[in-house]
Parts: C-alpha cells; sequence; structure tokens
C-alpha cells in the first residue's frame, strides 16, 4: 500500500468534510441531487465521448495498482542486482541465463535475456530495449493525461449546474414572495460549481500528477538497466559497472559497497 497517496486522499476529504462543517451548515445540504447528476453525470458522458468506455472502466483499476498500490521504485536494489549479474555473466552465459527467473523486475528480466541469449550485438540489444521502453512510456502517459483530461470537465459542469440553477431562480423572480427565494436558490446552485471544482482539484488532477511523477521515475530506472543490459553484454569488470550504473544516482544514493 502507498501510504502517501492514501494519506492524500484521506486527506482531501477530511480538509472538504471540516470546511463545509465549520461553515455551520446542515453537511446534508451540500449533497445536492441536482449538482451530482449534472457533474459526475456529465463528466462520465464527455469522458465517454473522448475515450472508450473500457478506457475508463481501467481507470478504476489504474488508481489502486498505480497511484495506491505499494510500487515505490529502488534504484540501489536494481543496481545491486546488476552487480550480481555481472559476477555470473563473468562465469557464462549459461549462469547467466540460469540466473534470470529470479530477476524481479520484468524490464530487466528482458534485458538480460536478450543477452544470455548471446545471438544480437549490443547495438542490436540496445535499440530492442529502446523501442520497449518508449512503448511503456507512452502507455503509462496516456494513462496520466487521461485524468488530466476528464479532470477538466467537473468545473465546466459544475458551472453548468450553478447556470442552469441560476436560470430557474431568475423564472421566479417578479413573483409574490420571489425575494426569499434567492438567498437559499443561490447558495443552492452554487452547490454544483463545489462539486465541480472538488472532484477535479482533488481527485483527477492529483492522480494525474502522482502518474506522471510515477512514469518519470519508471522509466528512468529502465534507462539504467538498459545501460545495465549493454554493460552485461560488454563483461565489463565490476567497479566499472558500479560507477557507471551509479551515475544514474544522485551521490547519496550510490552504492558504495565494494565490489569483488
Amino acid at each position: 500500500m502507498n501510504f502517501s497517496s492514501l494519506f492524500g486522499v484521506l486527506l482531501g476529504v477530511g480538509v472538504m468534510v471540516a470546511s463545509l462543517a465549520e461553515s455551520g451548515m446542515d453537511l446534508m445540504f451540500f449533497l445536492n441531487f441536482h449538482g451530482i447528476v449534472i457533474v459526475c453525470g456529465g463528466t462520465l458522458a464527455a469522458a465517454s465521448i473522448s475515450f472508450p468506455i473500457k478506457k475508463i472502466i481501467s481507470l478504476l483499476k489504474i488508481f489502486f495498482f498505480r497511484v495506491l498500490g505499494k510500487n515505490k521504485v529502488n534504484y540501489q536494489e536494481s543496481v545491486q542486482t546488476l552487480l550480481d549479474l555481472n559476477k555470473k555473466a563473468s562465469l557464462g552465459l549459461s549462469a547467466l541465463k540460469d540466473s534470470i527467473p529470479s530477476i524481479r523486475h520484468p524490464f530487466l528480466k528482458e534485458g538480460v535475456s536478450l543477452v544470455a541469449a548471446g545471438v544480437l550485438t549490443e547495438q542490436e540489444i540496445r535499440s530492442v530495449l529502446e523501442e520497449r521502453l518508449k512503448t511503456v512510456e507512452k502507455k503509462y502517459m496516456s494513462e496520466a493525461n487521461m485524468f488530466k483530461s476528464i479532470g477538466k470537465f467537473p468545473p465546466a459542469f459544475g458551472l453548468l449546474a450553478t447556470t442552469l440553477g441560476m436560470i430557474a431562480l431568475l423564472q421566479q423572480l417578479g413573483k409574490p414572495g420571489s425575494e426569499k427565494l434567492i438567498g437559499p436558490a443561490m447558495s443552492i446552485g452554487l452547490v454544483g460549481t463545489l462539486y465541480g471544482i472538488s472532484i477535479a482539484n482533488l481527485v483527477f488532477l492529483p492522480i494525474a500528477e502522482n502518474l506522471t511523477e510515477r512514469t518519470e521515475e519508471e522509466i528512468a530506472l529502465r534507462r539504467m538497466m538498459v545501460e545495465g543490459a549493454i554493460l552485461l553484454k560488454k563483461q565489463v569488470n565490476p567497479l566499472a559497472m558500479k560507477e557507471s550504473l551509479n551515475s544514474f544516482l544522485m551521490p547519496e544514493e550510490r552504492i558504495e559497497r565494494r565490489v569483488a
């Protein structure tokens, strides 16, 4: 479980509830069916026009597995794995091939498999892995951009809900006692805007930023793995591999353990 993201979700909900409670009004007032239908229904309709339904449904899976799921990028572990694989490679391709099942990261496993096959050249291995890296980056960024695009819709539909409420109010002006309806009607109408702004800025846009950040981290890790696979193919000495891979890390993150 990614506790940072979970904390953010709970904090956002808590801030909204506390803010509404602090207003001194009954919280049930803010459960406005008119606003909920227009904002949520309109957002779903616009998203369905923009993207296939199958992709929209998959956003729930993406939220639970990539945002709330435990997927912290561990550069040091990957560097140490590559250093250990380098020792295996010094014993021959068969020893390297036997180590493949124990590799945890699927992309690194693919890279080592290409090296262990002993068929492709260094340039061919780099070309294959970089193409696969681009495919993953495109997919992950597409998911982040979907959340970002959908995040544009709720405020617009919140404004639409408020506009419709104002139109209904204006129709009553001029009738006896209509002046007493202005305050309550305007407050109800503005609830739609509240829904739209809240959903966009507490749900969709933060998730989009989270996914973008995670994608950048994952792509940086995979670029390091590409270089690691090439170094395995070259069969460089362990010290040279360690220093080359450490170049991808900040000074305080680098592997300092002596490599035999």
